[in-house]
C-alpha cells in the first residue's frame, strides 16, 4: 500500500513540476517579445528625441507597434517619445508639459462614461495622433478602452470588445 502511495505522489510531484517548468518559459517568451525593440527604442528616442535620461519604456500594440519611452532632455524636463517599429516612420517627441496628464486623461473619460474601476492609463499613437489609452472595467464589469487625444483632452474613441 506504502508502495503505491510513494508511486502516485511521485508521478504528481513530477506532473507538477514539468506544468510550472513549462509556465515559466512560456512567460519568459511571452516577456521577451513584450520587451523586444526596446534597446534599439531607446536608441532612437536617444537620439532623435534628444534624451539624455531615459525613465520607462512601455510597448503599445494599435494598428502598428509602438514603443512610448519617458526620459529627460539637457534642461532636465519630461519628455515622451513615440518611437514605431518601423523605421520607415517617424518618431514623434513632446514635452509632458505639452500634452495632458494621465490623471486629466481619466476624468475625460469619466465625464463619458461609467468608470466602475480603473486598471491602466498608458500612452498611445494612431498614425500621427497621440493619445492616452485609459482601460478600466465599465458600469457591466467589461473592459473598456477609451482613447484620449494626448494634446487635446478630447475623448477619440470608446472600445468595449
Amino acid at each position: 500500500m506504502k508502495r503505491i502511495v510513494w508511486i502516485i505522489s511521485s508521478i504528481v510531484a513530477f506532473v507538477l513540476l514539468i506544468g510550472i517548468i513549462s509556465f515559466a518559459w512560456i512567460y519568459q517568451i511571452a516577456m521577451g517579445q513584450k520587451e523586444q525593440g526596446h534597446e534599439a527604442a531607446i536608441e532612437r528616442a536617444k537620439e532623435q528625441g534628444k534624451l539624455v535620461q531615459v525613465d520607462e519604456v512601455e510597448t503599445f500594440v494599435g494598428k502598428e507597434k509602438q514603443f512610448i519611452v519617458e526620459g529627460k532632455n539637457k534642461q532636465n524636463e519630461t519628455m515622451y517619445v513615440w518611437v514605431p517599429a518601423s523605421k520607415k516612420e517617424k518618431v514623434i517627441t513632446k514635452k509632458a508639459k505639452e500634452g495632458m496628464t494621465s490623471n486629466q486623461a481619466v476624468q475625460a473619460v469619466q465625464k463619458e462614461n461609467t468608470v466602475s474601476k480603473l486598471k491602466d492609463v498608458k500612452l498611445a499613437r494612431e498614425g500621427d495622433v497621440l493619445l492616452w489609452e485609459v482601460t478600466y472595467l465599465n458600469e457591466n464589469k467589461q473592459y473598456s478602452f477609451s482613447y484620449v487625444d494626448f494634446t487635446t483632452g478630447r475623448v477619440e474613441k470608446n472600445l468595449t470588445p
